[in-house]
C-alpha cells in the first residue's frame, strides 16, 4: 500500500527521517559525553575525588594523591592519572621523525584498581612507581598497537622515546579500554615518577604542581556523603602539616571551601569535555526532541489527509464485519512501517550529522576524541524512538478513520462543504506546528545575535593573521642556555620568513586558557584584608606587543637589553622567602590599563616599582617602564584582570609559544616553521599550530556549537511547519473545489475567493503565534547563559522571528490559496 502512494510514503519517510536522524545524532553525543561507562571492572563503584562541592575542582598534585591514598577508610583503591592531553613526541627504535602521540602518566596501581586486563604482555604495577626517575617503561593502548604496531606482538621489549627518554613496551592495554578522561584518548600510559624525563616538569613533586585527576574505587557500604566528608578531614589535615599558601586557592573567594571534600559519579569517567558540553548536549536534546514532534505533526497530518480518501476503502470494511481495533491495528502497522523506514533513513542522516558535529567540538590545547561508532544501544535508542514516533503520527489519525459515516461514506458522499471548516484535528496538529517553530525561532535568533556580540567583542588585539606555534624543547631534556638559545634561533629564522611582519615569543598567549599568577609587593599599596597578594603575570619577548597588535598606550617595550644574559633555572622547591635576583640588568616590567587604574589611580604609573615577595623589596624589584592596553586572557566573559608582563628570560627558562604576524594567511608558513624545528632538532616535533582566529572561535565554541545547531534545527522547523501548512491547505482546496466553484459561478471575485482560502491560514498562524511567544517567554531561560549582551526576553528578537514565521508560512498558504482562485467553475460544479 506504501508502495502505491510513493508521493505520501517519501514526504512521511523524509519528514520522520529528518526528525529521528537529528535525535539520533545528538543522543550519539550525549551517550559518548554523558551516559557511556569506562569499560572496566564494576564502573558503578568508581568515584572521582574533588575539592569545593560548590564548583568541583578535580586538580590535584602527587603528594596530596599519595596522603589520601595512605590514609583514606572509604575506598578499595585510588588511582590518579595526568589530566592533560598534549601531545608529545615519540620516536620508535631510534629511527625517523618524531610522532605526536599522547601520553598519560599514571599512578602503579592504575590498571589493577580499575580492573582492566592486559591484551599482551603486562600491565604496570605498583613496583613500576618508587623510585622517581627509575622506570622507564610503557604501556601501549589497544589502538595505538594496532595502528602504530600493526597488531606485532613482538612489541614487547621495542624501545620507544617519548621526548627523548627511552622507554620499554611492557605491555598493551585491553581492546576498548581508553583511559579514563573523556575525549582524551592516550597511545601510552607511563608511571608517573617519569614526570620529569618525559615532560621537563621540575616541580611536579610539590604541592604547588596541580597536574593529576584521582579516581577511586568505593568501599561496599560507604556513601559518596560519608566519603566526602572523610576528603575534608584529610584535606584539613594536609593544610595543618603543609600551611604554606598554594596555587589552586587562586580561583577561590573562600579558602576554606577548598579544604571541602567532594564525590563526583565516576562510572564513565572524568572529563572537561563532559562539564563544557552536559548544559549544551542538553539542550540540544531538547531542540531536537521538538523538531521531532513537528516532523511527528507534520505525518500525522498527512495520514489525516490520506485518511479522508480512504473512507470508503474503511467504511467497506467495517461494514463487512472489520471491528474498530482491526482497522486501528492495520493503520497502525502502516504508520509504524513508515517510521521504521524513517528511522533507517535517519540513521544515514545521523551518520553524517555526526561527523559534522565531532568538527565542532571544542579542541583547544587537546584533541577531542569520541567514540561514537554505532553499537547497540544507539540503534535500540534508533528503533524505540522510531515505535514511539509510529505511536504518537498514527494513533490520532487511526482512532479518527476508524469511526467513518458509513452511509456517507458507502454513497461516495463527499459533498460541498459551504462556509468555514470547523477546527478540526488537522488544524489543531498545524498550530502545534506553527507554535513549536515560534519557540524554536525565537532561541535560534537570541544565540544568533548573542553569538554575534561576542564575535565583535573588542579583545584588545588583532587576532587576523597571527600564527601561534607551540614548541617545547624542555620536554627533550632542554634546560637553561641551551633552551634560551634554541628559541633565540628559531625566532630569528622565524623573523626573516617571506611574508613575517613580526615575530616574538611569550609564555602564555591570549585566550589560551593558561594562568600564572604570583605573589606581588607594590611600593606604596598595602594590599586589604580581602584582597589575595596576587596578580597574573606573563612573559613576552621584544616586539611582542607589535606581534599582537595590542597598542601601547604610555612608556616603552621591551628591549634586548632588558633580558637577562641567563637565568638559572629555579630550585626544585619553592622557597617560602627566595632573595630577591639582583643579577644582569635593571628589572624592568610593562602593565596593562586595569593594574595601573587598581592600584595607581590617575597617577603616572611609570617608574613605580614591586617585588615579586609578600613584602616590598627594593633590591630586585622591578620598575614599570610601560602601560599597554588591556588585553582578555582568561575569558572573552571574564571581566579583565590586572596583569604583568616581564621579559622572557628574566623568569627563568620556560617553554614559550611563537608568536608570528603574517601579512597574509598565516597557514602558508606552518610548513617552513616545522622545517625550521626539524632543522634545529629533529627529535623534537611542533605540538600544535593555531591561528589566533581560531583560538579565538575555540573560545566561543560553546556558544557557537548551539547557536549553529539552534538555527539548523529552527529553520528545519520552519519548513517543516511550512510544508505542514502547504498540505492543509492543499487539502482545504481540493475538499472545498464544488463550493469554490459555485461562489464564482455566482459571481465572487478572485480576490474575495483567494482571503476566503488564506483566512484559514492566518487564523491559524496567528494563534500559533500567540501561544509560541509566551511559551519563548517560560523557556529562554534555560538558554540564558549562552547569551551576551542581550536579555533572553529580547522583543527586537521575538518580532524579527515573527516576522520571519509569518512570511514563510504565508508563502506556503498563498500557493495553494491562489490555486483555488484558477478553478473553472463548470469543472467544479461537476466534481464529485
Amino acid at each position: 500500500m506504501l508502495i502505491q502512494n510513493p508521493g505520501f510514503s517519501l514526504v512521511a519517510v523524509l519528514s520522520l527521517g529528518l526528525g529521528i536522524g537529528a535525535n539520533t545524532a545528538i543522543f550519539s553525543l550525549v551517550d559518548a559525553v554523558l551516559l557511556r561507562w569506562l569499560p572496566v571492572r564494576s564502573p558503578q563503584e568508581l568515584v572521582v575525588v574533588a575539592r569545593n562541592p560548590n564548583k568541583p575542582n578535580v586538580s590535584f598534585n602527587y603528594p596530596d594523591y599519595e596522603y589520601i591514598r595512605d590514609h583514606n577508610q572509604s575506598f578499595a583503591g585510588i588511582v590518579a592519572a595526568s589530566l592533560g592531553g598534549q601531545k608529545s613526541g615519540m620516536v620508535i627504535n631510534g629511527r625517523g621523525e618524531a610522532q605526536l602521540v599522547t601520553v598519560s602518566q599514571v599512578s602503579g596501581n592504575y590498571f589493577d584498581v580499575l580492573g582492566v586486563r592486559p591484551a599482551l604482555g603486562r600491565l604496570l604495577t605498583a613496583d613500576d612507581n618508587k623510585v622517581e626517575g627509575g622506570h622507564p617503561v610503557a604501556v601501549l593502548s589497544y589502538d595505538a598497537w594496532q595502528r602504530r604496531f600493526g597488531g606485532d606482538a613482538a612489541v614487547l621489549g621495542e624501545s620507544i622515546a617519548i621526548n627523548g627518554t627511552a622507554l620499554s613496551i611492557v605491555g598493551v592495554s585491553g581492546s576498548g579500554f581508553r583511559g579514563t578522561a573523556v575525549g582524551i584518548v592516550p597511545e601510552v600510559f607511563a608511571p608517573i615518577m617519569m614526570r620529569t624525563q618525559l615532560d621537563g616538569s621540575r616541580n611536579w613533586n610539590t604541592r604547588h604542581y596541580w597536574w593529576l585527576n584521582v579516581i577511586a574505587r568505593m568501599k561496599p557500604g560507604v556513601n559518596p556523603t560519608q566519603a566526602a566528608a572523610e576528603m575534608t578531614i584529610l584535606f584539613n589535615q594536609i593544610e595543618k602539616n603543609d600551611p604554606e599558601r598554594k596555587p589552586a586557592r587562586s580561583f577561590v573567594k573562600d579558602e576554606a571551601v577548598q579544604r571541602q571534600g567532594a564525590i563526583l559519579p565516576g562510572s564513565g569517567g572524568y572529563s572537561f569535555v563532559r562539564n563544557r558540553m552536559s548544559k549544551p548536549l542538553t539542550v540540544l536534546m531538547i531542540v531536537v526532541g521538538l523538531v521531532l514532534l513537528i516532523a511527528c505533526a507534520n505525518v500525522a497530518n498527512l495520514l489525516l489527509a490520506r485518511a479522508a480518501g480512504r473512507r470508503k476503502e474503511i467504511s467497506i470494511r467495517a461494514a463487512i464485519g472489520a471491528g474498530r481495533g482491526r482497522l486501528i491495528s492495520q493503520m497502525l502497522t502502516e504508520t509504524i512501517m513508515i517510521s521504521l523506514l524513517g528511522g533507517a533513513a535517519g540513521l544515514l542522516f545521523a551518520y553524517g550529522g555526526v561527523a559534522v558535529l565531532l568538527r565542532l567540538l571544542p579542541q583547544g590545547n587537546r584533541e577531542v576524541i569520541l567514540n561514537v561508532t554505532p553499537d547497540l544501544r544507539l540503534l535500540g535508542f534508533t528503533f524505540g524512538i522510531s515505535l514511539l514516533t509510529g505511536l504518537l503520527c498514527g494513533l490520532v489519525p487511526a482512532l479518527k478513520a476508524s469511526r467513518p459515516d458509513l452511509l456517507s461514506a458507502l454513497k461516495n458522499d463527499t459533498g460541498a462543504q459551504v462556509g468555514r471548516i470547523r477546527f478540526d484535528a488537522r488544524k489543531v496538529l498545524a498550530v502545534v506546528q506553527v507554535a513549536v517553530s515560534m519557540l524554536l525561532l525565537i532561541g535560534a535568533g537570541l544565540l544568533v545575535r548573542s553569538l554575534g556580540n561576542l564575535r565583535d567583542l573588542d579583545p584588545g588585539f588583532v587576532k587576523e593573521n597571527l600564527l601561534l606555534v607551540e614548541v617545547d624543547p624542555s620536554r627533550n631534556g632542554y634546560k637553561g642556555q641551551r633552551l634560551r638559545v634554541f628559541y633565540d634561533q628559531l625566532l630569528a629564522k622565524t623573523r626573516t620568513m617571506p611574508g613575517v611582519v613580526a615575530a616574538s615569543l611569550t609564555s602564555i598567549t591570549p585566550l589560551s586558557g593558561s594562568r600564572w599568577n604570583q605573589d606581588v609587593a607594590i611600593e606604596g599599596y598595602q594590599w586589604k584584608p580581602q584582597e589575595k597578594p596576587y596578580i597574573d603575570m606573563n612573559s613576552a619577548s621584544p616586539g611582542y606587543f607589535q606581534t599582537l597588535g595590542i597598542p601601547l598606550l604610555a612608556g616603552r617595550d621591551f628591549s634586548e637589553q632588558d633580558e637577562a644574559p641567563f637565568t638559572p633555572d629555579p630550585p626544585e622547591k619553592r622557597e617560602p622567602n627566595p632573595k630577591p635576583d639582583t643579577s644582569g640588568p635593571p628589572h624592568v616590567a610593562v602593565i596593562n590599563e586595569a593594574l595601573a587604574k587598581r592600584f595607581f589611580g590617575t597617577q603616572n604609573p611609570l617608574g613605580r616599582r614591586f617585588s615579586q615577595s609578600e613584602k616590598f623589596q627594593v633590591a630586585g624589584s622591578y620598575e614599570i617602564v610601560g602601560v599597554v592596553r588591556d588585553t582578555r586572557y582568561f575569558g572573552l566573559r571574564e571581566d579583565v584582570e590586572s596583569l604583568i608582563y616581564l621579559p622572557n628570560w628574566r623568569v627563568g627558562a620556560s617553554s614559550k609559544t611563537l608568536c608570528v604576524r603574517t601579512a597574509g594567511k598565516p597557514a602558508q608558513l606552518v610548513d617552513m616553521i616545522r622545517r625550521e624545528v626539524h632543522n634545529l632538532d629533529a627529535s623534537i616535533p611542533v605540538l600544535r599550530t593555531q591561528t589566533m582566529e581560531q583560538q579565538f572561535d575555540g573560545e566561543i565554541v560553546t556558544e557557537r556549537i548551539v547557536t549553529t545547531l539552534c538555527s539548523f534545527f529552527g529553520v528545519l522547523a520552519l519548513l517543516l511547519a511550512a510544508v505542514g501548512l502547504y498540505g492543509l491547505m492543499a487539502q482545504a482546496v481540493t475538499r472545498r473545489t464544488r463550493e469554490i466553484g459555485i461562489r464564482m459561478a455566482l459571481g465572487a471575485e478572485r480576490r474575495s475567493v483567494l482571503w476566503l482560502m488564506l483566512r484559514d491560514a492566518v487564523i491559524l498562524v496567528a494563534i500559533g503565534t500567540a501561544i509560541g511567544i509566551p511559551v519563548a517567554f517560560g523557556v529562554t531561560r534555560f538558554i540564558a547563559s549562552f547569551l551576551y549582551g542581550l536579555g533572553e526576553h529580547d522583543i527586537v528578537t521575538m518580532l524579527l522571528a515573527a516576522g520571519l514565521l509569518a512570511g514563510v508560512t504565508a508563502i506556503a498558504a498563498y500557493v495553494p490559496a491562489r490555486r483555488a482562485t484558477k478553478v473553472d467553475p463548470m469543472v467544479a460544479l461537476r466534481y464529485d
